[in-house]
């Protein structure tokens, strides 16, 4: 390596990871679980390898998707059967976001954090400070201690979707087409992600402007 050269500690730690699979011909953990993403040592750190560690990755693609041919019956299992518990332990579903003033308005199995998304948006277009409800809506997603629970909340829950994402997407749509189990929590992340920004945002807002 020459002197002022950049490290690239991605590439090390794959490097690392290739590794453990030529000493044990065993893929790696890592790979497997979706830490490293097998599309991007494939497209993006491929060519960043040394020439000794791209036969060594070449070697592990091989194995990996031959792996995943001979196993996707009960991959498909596990990704139902961590679905289902991320789904039933959701933070943004606890009890504590459930107003009983609030959840009346939506169908009952609704996410609570949800609806109160719906409301603080009806609150930012037509906010009227006569309005009760509207008030009471307003003190609850403005007050510091509560906002940061609601984005605690979305934050774990947002983390434990795209863990599921990265573990399963790759294998399972090489080889089949997508889980509604993905598709959902796809579009999970994406509703999530725009429901932090929302509650973010609000912290500052005021309605006379």
């Amino acid at each position: 390596m020459s002197k002022g050269e950049v490290i690239d500690f991605t590439v090390l730690r794959i490097q690392n990871e290739l590794d453990k699979f030529r000493r044990t011909k065993t893929i790696p953990h890592t790979i497997l679980e979706g830490t490293y993403d097998i599309d991007e040592i494939n497209d993006v750190y491929y060519n960043k390898l040394p020439v000794k560690y791209q036969k060594i990755a070449s070697q592990l693609l091989t194995q990996y998707k031959k792996h995943i041919n001979e196993n996707i019956v009960s991959l498909k299992l596990a990704l139902r059967k961590d679905y289902t518990k991320c789904m039933s332990t959701l933070a943004t579903d606890s009890d504590s976001f459930r107003f009983s003033n609030l959840i009346t308005r939506y169908r009952k199995d609704i996410n609570p954090i949800k609806a109160l998304y719906y409301e603080t948006r009806e609150i930012q277009r037509r906010f009227d400070p006569t309005n009760e409800h509207h008030a009471w809506v307003k003190s609850i997603v403005t007050d510091i201690s509560y906002n940061n629970i609601i984005l605690d909340a979305l934050a774990k829950d947002i983390k434990a979707l795209e863990r599921i994402i990265k573990r399963y997407y790759y294998p399972i749509t090489k080889t089949e087409g997508i889980p509604l189990e993905l598709v959902h929590a796809k579009l999970m992340v994406k509703d999530f992600r725009f429901y932090y920004t929302v509650f973010e945002e609000i912290r500052t807002w005021d309605p006379e402007t």
